[in-house]
C-alpha cells in the first residue's frame, strides 16, 4: 500500500480538470496535493485562473475518483506513480514547461535514462525505414544510449525491438492507461520493455487510446530525451508533431533523408531544409550531442560517494572490480578515463575490466569505450 502523500498525488491525478499548468498554480499555492484536496471551493476559487466554476468541478472529481479502484489495479499489474516532486522522476521532463503532474510506470526508470534519445517516425514504415529504425536504434543501445519511442506500429515497434535486440534499454511512452495493450500485438514487446526499461504515461489506468491523447504524449517524448530522429514522416504526422515539443523544450532534431518521390520522406527531408541534424548513421547522433554528454557523465561520476566506489550490488567483486563496475553505472567511458578516475596503472585496470568483461558485468561499448551489462 503506498503512502498517503502517494494516494494523495494518485487522487489529484484522476480529476480531469486539472492539467499541468493548473497543477502548478494549484500547488504553488496549497503546497501539497492533500491541502489541494481537502480545500473548500471557496478557497480554491480564490487561486489565480480557477474561479468558483472551475473549483466546483474540482471538488465534484475529486469526491466521485474511484482512486481505491484505480490502486488495487495498479498493485495488481506492478505499476506504480512517480509524482512530480520524486527524486525518480526524470531530469529531463522536470525541465519541460509542462511536466505531467505524475507519471505512471510499468518497469524501472534509472539515472542512466538521462542519455535518452527519441526515435519517431510512421506507423506506414517502408522496408527503407524499418532498416533505418533498426540500425539506429542498435547503434545507440551499443553505445549506452537509452531509446525513447511512442510503442506504435512502425518506426516505434522497430525502434524498440532493435534496442531491445542488442541488449539495450528502452522506454515507450503510451496514449493510453498502462492496463490497455495498444496495439495489441505488442502486448510481447511491451512486456519486454518492462525487463529493459519501462512503460510510461501520464494517463490513469483505465484511460483508453483516443485520438487526442497522442499529441499531448509526444511532447512526454521528446521531454524524457536529450534529442529527436525522424525516420520517415509524412508532412502531418505525429513524428512532426514531436519534432515541434522538442524545438520548445531546446531539444536537438535529427532526420534521416528518404527518397524525394515518397510520401513518407516529406516530413523528414523538410525538416532537413529547415535545418535539421542530417543522420547516416548513429555516429553523427553522438558527434552531436558529445560536449553534452560528456558533461552530464562526469556530473555522475562527482555525484558517486566513496561508499558507492567501494560497495557493488554485484556480490564477489573485489574493491577495485566495484569501483570500475560502479564507475560505468553513469554511463559509458573511455579506457583512459576509467584509469584517471579510479587511480590504478593501466596494466591492472586492464586487468581489472577483462575480468568484469569475461563475466558479463560490463562489455565494450566502442573501440576502448566500457559500459556497464543490465541483467
Amino acid at each position: 500500500m503506498p503512502d498517503q502523500d502517494l494516494i494523495s498525488w494518485l487522487r489529484l491525478s484522476l480529476i480531469s480538470v486539472i492539467g499541468p499548468h493548473r497543477a502548478k498554480l494549484l500547488l504553488s499555492h496549497f503546497k501539497s496535493p492533500r491541502a489541494i484536496l481537502e480545500a473548500p471551493v471557496d478557497k480554491l476559487a480564490e487561486v489565480d485562473n480557477i474561479g468558483k466554476e472551475l473549483a466546483l468541478k474540482i471538488v465534484e472529481e475529486g469526491s466521485k475518483a474511484d482512486w481505491g479502484r484505480c490502486l488495487d489495479l495498479m498493485e495488481r499489474l506492478d505499476v506504480r506513480i512517480i509524482p512530480w516532486d520524486s527524486q525518480e522522476y526524470p531530469v529531463n521532463l522536470r525541465e519541460i514547461y509542462d511536466p505531467p503532474l505524475v507519471l505512471f510506470v510499468k518497469g524501472e526508470i534509472i539515472p542512466q535514462d538521462y542519455f535518452s534519445i527519441a526515435v519517431v517516425g510512421t506507423r506506414m514504415a517502408s522496408f527503407y525505414g524499418q532498416a533505418m529504425a533498426q540500425k539506429i536504434s542498435q547503434g545507440l543501445a551499443e553505445y549506452g544510449i537509452t531509446v525513447v519511442s511512442g510503442g506504435a506500429r512502425g518506426i516505434d515497434t522497430f525502434s524498440h525491438q532493435a534496442c531491445l535486440k542488442a541488449k539495450g534499454r528502452t522506454l515507450a511512452v503510451l496514449g493510453c492507461g498502462l492496463d490497455i495493450v495498444y496495439p495489441p500485438e505488442n502486448r510481447e514487446l511491451f512486456s519486454q520493455i518492462c525487463k529493459n526499461g519501462a512503460l510510461i504515461s501520464e494517463f490513469p489506468l483505465g484511460v483508453p487510446p483516443d485520438k487526442k491523447n497522442f499529441p499531448r504524449r509526444n511532447r512526454i517524448i521528446s521531454g524524457l530525451s536529450l534529442g529527436v530522429v525522424v525516420i520517415e514522416a509524412p508532412q502531418k504526422s505525429g513524428a512532426l508533431i514531436t519534432v515541434n515539443h522538442a524545438l520548445q523544450q531546446g531539444r536537438e532534431v535529427f532526420s534521416i533523408p528518404g527518397k524525394v518521390d515518397t510520401f513518407t520522406s516529406k516530413g523528414t527531408n523538410q525538416l532537413l531544409k529547415e535545418g535539421a541534424k542530417l543522420v547516416e548513421d548513429v555516429d553523427d547522433i553522438i558527434e552531436e550531442l558529445a560536449p553534452l554528454l560528456q558533461d552530464k557523465v562526469k556530473e555522475f561520476r562527482q555525484g558517486f560517494t566513496d561508499e558507492n566506489k567501494k560497495n557493488s550490488d554485484r556480490p564477489g567483486l573485489s574493491v577495485d572490480e566495484a569501483r570500475i563496475y560502479n564507475l560505468l553505472a553513469g554511463g559509458p567511458l573511455p579506457f583512459e578515463e576509467i584509469v584517471e578516475l579510479v587511480g590504478l596503472p593501466a596494466g591492472l585496470a586492464l586487468e581489472v575490466l577483462t575480468s568484469l568483461e569475461l563475466r558479463k558485468y560490463i562489455r565494450r561499448a566502442a573501440a576502448d569505450t566500457f559500459m556497464q551489462i543490465n541483467q
